[in-house]
């Protein structure tokens, strides 16, 4: 068995936004075109923001368990779950902020927005289906937990 036929199945549990990765991968090609360098102090701050990124990611991946995203056993609604209603999409934001930060390129900075508005609409999509699914748990969750921050 190879390393990557061990991590493979953990890479496909982990939800990456395409939005995001849109955003990031829209940024590095404008940058290459057409430089747009933050300043400095960019850098230590966007490094900042990727190992919080990074952490919260990693901690509401763990926390959701093993399974298929697509069809959840059960609804999370304690640790970072029970701070935000997607700390998944926080992460992988703020990640995304991280990075235009820590490489200091101002067009990834500029895609931020953009992605979030791009994720913010499959987040109004899976509210609906997680309603749909969990029914009162959900709606009882939703009411006590905000959905990003």
């Amino acid at each position: 068995m190879t390393a990557w036929s061990r991590l493979a199945p953990v890479v496909d549990s982990i939800p990456l936004p395409g939005d995001t990765i849109g955003g990031v991968a829209v940024g590095l090609l404008a940058q290459r075109v057409r430089p747009l360098r933050l300043p400095a102090p960019a850098r230590p701050l966007g490094l900042a923001c990727l190992a919080s990124g990074v952490l919260v990611v990693s901690v509401a991946w763990r926390e959701r368990g093993p399974g298929s995203l697509e069809d959840p056993a059960a609804l999370v609604t304690t640790g970072v779950h029970g701070r935000s209603r997607n700390p998944l999409y926080v992460g992988f934001t703020t990640i995304h902020l991280g990075l235009a930060g820590a490489t200091r390129n101002g067009w990834m900075l500029a895609t931020v927005p953009i992605s979030a508005a791009l994720v913010h609409r499959w987040v109004l999509r899976e509210e609906q289906w997680l309603a749909d699914r969990f029914g009162d748990e959900y709606d009882a969750y939703r009411s006590g937990v905000r959905r990003y921050l």
